[in-house]
């Protein structure tokens, strides 16, 4: 099978399981407890890195020459691992600032509140890491597809 068509297939698939999560509204989930937004930045450059994967490809089929260079790409994908990973110290330093900034052991409702805080925290840095993961895994399957392609050839 031609290698855009193989890219392609998997892209097909990605949109499919976006769709699906929107669907689900993971998307609202996602943007309203990330409290950071590089959950957006995250989704943004995997967009970003998929769409010149697959113009490499165009364009190396077009011209009928073997495009092999896509040190950026892997670089991208270890980028988005990294900013999962900010996002993750950002929220822990969120949670633990807001839990034992002001905490008042005596007032129940300042503990409540604390509590809300904390979990806001930890689901930025939970969302954040997924979201990272997610999409680093993502940009090196096709990657990893399209230089094995590269090499049979």
């Amino acid at each position: 099978m031609n290698i855009f068509l193989k890219w392609w297939l998997m892209v097909t698939l990605i949109v499919v399981g976006i769709s699906t999560s929107i669907y689900f509204n993971f998307d609202t989930f996602l943007f309203e407890n990330d409290l950071t937004k590089l959950s957006l930045v995250i989704v943004s450059l995997f967009v970003i890195c998929t769409s010149v994967i697959g113009y490499k490809i165009w364009k190396s089929a077009i011209q009928r020459k073997k495009i092999c260079n896509y040190q950026t790409e892997w670089f991208v994908s270890e980028v988005l691992i990294s900013l999962g990973m900010i996002g993750t110290v950002i929220g822990f330093i969120f949670m633990l600032y807001s839990v034992f900034g002001n905490l008042n052991i005596q007032d129940t409702a300042a503990i409540q509140q604390s509590l809300g805080s904390m979990a806001k925290g930890m689901g930025t840095a939970l969302l954040t890491t997924l979201v990272g993961l997610i999409s680093s895994v993502l940009i090196k399957s096709q990657l990893v597809m399209v230089e094995n392609e590269e090499i049979q050839q």
